[in-house]
């Protein structure tokens, strides 16, 4: 694609993880299965992982980075990383006290 990203639109994956959580959170309150509420953990950190790519590196992917340098591409990853971990362990703390 011409934008750099093959055509991936910007918060997609998060906003299908949102969907996928919101219906792992109705048939646990519906059925109380303990898998459900054990997998929710899971995609509630892989979507705090993919809302700080979609928010701190989107720009800096396009065009291969090219538009970027060295030093800029090595800060933004920092910023990655530590708004990944926060984003993380918001998510999976609110997927705690909602599923609970």
């Amino acid at each position: 694609m011409p934008n750099g990203h093959g055509g991936s639109v910007r918060f997609f994956p998060v906003i299908v993880l949102l969907v996928i959580l919101g219906t792992m959170l109705v048939v646990y309150r519906k059925a109380a299965t303990p898998w459900v509420l054990y997998a929710g953990y899971g995609f509630a950190a892989l979507l705090g992982e993919r809302l700080s790519h979609h928010l701190h590196r989107w720009k800096v992917e396009e065009y291969d980075g090219a538009y970027y340098s060295d030093p800029e591409k090595a800060r933004v990853r920092k910023v990655y990383l530590a708004a990944a971990a926060l984003y993380v362990i918001a998510a999976v703390a609110t997927w705690h006290f909602l599923a609970a």
